[in-house]
């Protein structure tokens, strides 16, 4: 009896040992996936401030371009206005032809003869 509480004595050291090894691995995976997991919070806290960025740049570009586009609308309105303006004066002025060439338009009279290359201006608001 004595013989057979030894060997399970010696058994459960056994045991003991193994189980012993067991949790030291367990430990050191443990403290591996701690490591891991310390890496992948800095590269996501990384990430994320790289995220807000990106987001910051974007939201301005965006801003930049409404403004860009308002602009070229506003220029888009002004010349439409100055064509249209230079459409009625060209309109106006092939009302105000006259026979033989001559073109009166706002307060200059503008003589032009056939045959001669001169063309007098005369400020209609001085004579």
């Amino acid at each position: 009896m004595l013989g057979d509480t030894r060997s399970r004595v010696a058994v459960l050291e056994q045991r003991t040992e193994d189980q012993q090894r067991l949790f030291e691995k367990v430990d050191t995976a443990i403290q591996v996936m701690q490591e891991a997991v310390a890496s992948v919070t800095q590269m996501l806290a990384v990430h994320n401030e790289r995220l807000e960025q990106h987001s910051k740049t974007e939201t301005l570009l965006v801003e930049m371009i409404k403004e860009v586009k308002t602009n070229l609308e506003a220029e888009n309105v002004d010349l439409s206005d100055q064509i249209h303006e230079i459409d009625q004066r060209v309109d106006e002025l092939k009302k105000l032809q006259v026979d033989g060439g001559w073109y009166c338009f706002g307060n200059w009279v503008c003589v032009f003869r056939p045959g001669i290359s001169r063309v007098w201006l005369v400020d209609t608001q001085r004579n």
